[in-house]
């Protein structure tokens, strides 16, 4: 069995399990990640011959001289006559391949799909910025700024510009000008993409993931001179979003960084995949900081303590906490008691609110405060 016909195989049981990842190690059966439990398949154990034959069919020249640098590669592909995407990770563990792939949206979703607020679908027709989405490792951070960019090519004419590491997603032209870049394929890393970037007049720039003071300072200028600016960063909450920012920096030069950030905030989110009632698909549930006035005093002053009550005081545009979001899916009965619980930053204060005790329900001014 040849090596796509092999991933045929074991990636058809995914999708009909309506599973999320592919776990293939040398000398153990596949398994595969349903909800949040990983399974294992009704197939033998893999082999040595089977990864490395993956590696040598999935990989192109530049992915595999990445994975024997660097021990580890990232790569994407598509399969089945209907072109489902999937992502995925080839490291070496014990002197042989491992390899983890994750199925993406057969299409690309619409935010009703997703189940995304419609604040984040306001925000991505803005004309210049900065967007992060926040979350950790598979949340679908990807996911939500792919959908972004599919809203503004249907709502707008723009050239928007990708750098991915992969690529998960492919654009077809609509109302925009879509170009996207690959490292490794189409560049040779993020640094010498962006830094050509700006020659290739792009409206909007989406950067797959916000990794270094480099990437950040050219989100900054590229916002200062009237772009908008869509990438995602490593982060448990919209708060931490500003650790993680800061900390591409020396203290020297936070306070600085810190000032021009304030007025280019279009909107920092923070996505968290949480199991649902039925045990095996997943719901959103979205943190959201969008810039307006207050925010950005914030920022300026750095009290990021406020930021949570700021977000309360904001509902009615849009804004809220995590909590706010766990409580509205648990209050839909989307998701269960403990999977709500379990999802909260503080659990002890939404049980309370769950059993219908208020906490923090007023609005409390945040400036002069």
């Amino acid at each position: 069995m040849d090596a796509y016909a092999y991933l045929y195989q074991c990636l058809g049981k995914v999708v009909s399990l309506k599973g999320h990842d592919l776990f293939l190690k040398v000398g153990s059966v596949p398994r595969a990640r349903v909800g949040s439990t990983v399974v294992p398949l009704p197939f033998e154990a893999v082999t040595d011959k089977e990864t490395r034959a993956i590696v040598e069919t999935v990989l192109n020249p530049a992915q595999k001289s990445l994975l024997e640098q660097n021990r580890s590669v990232d790569f994407s592909f598509s399969l089945f006559e209907e072109m489902q995407r999937f992502r995925g990770n080839i490291f070496w563990q014990q002197n042989r391949y491992s390899v983890v792939i994750r199925m993406l949206w057969k299409d690309l979703p619409s935010f009703e799909e997703l189940h995304i607020p419609l604040a984040l679908r306001d925000i991505a027709v803005e004309q210049s910025g900065i967007i992060l989405i926040g979350g950790t490792v598979g949340m679908g951070k990807t996911t939500t700024i792919n959908a972004m960019i599919n809203w503004m090519n249907a709502k707008s004419q723009r050239h928007i510009l990708t750098i991915e590491d992969p690529i998960e997603y492919l654009h077809v032209d609509k109302g925009c000008v879509i170009n996207q870049r690959e490292i490794g394929q189409d560049a040779n890393d993020f640094a010498s993409a962006l830094k050509y970037a700006v020659r290739q007049a792009p409206d909007v720039i989406m950067i797959g993931e916000m990794r270094d003071a480099e990437s950040f300072k050219y989100a900054l200028s590229a916002s200062e001179v009237g772009r908008l600016v869509v990438s995602t960063i490593h982060a448990k909450s919209v708060v931490q979003i500003f650790d993680r920012v800061l900390g591409f920096f020396p203290q020297a030069q936070q306070d600085t960084i810190l000032n021009h950030l304030s007025y280019h905030i279009t909107c920092f989110a923070v996505e968290k995949l949480i199991v649902k009632k039925d045990g095996r698909t997943m719901v959103p549930a979205f943190e959201i900081m969008l810039g307006n006035g207050i925010v950005r005093e914030l920022v300026r002053e750095k009290e990021f303590a406020k930021i949570p009550q700021a977000l309360r005081n904001a509902a009615h545009e849009g804004m809220q906490t995590m909590d706010d979001a766990i409580f509205k899916l648990w209050e839909d009965r989307e998701i269960s008691d403990r999977e709500a619980l379990s999802a909260s930053e503080k659990p002890m204060e939404l049980e309370k609110r769950m059993k219908g005790i208020e906490v923090q329900s007023q609005r409390t001014s945040i400036l002069g405060a």
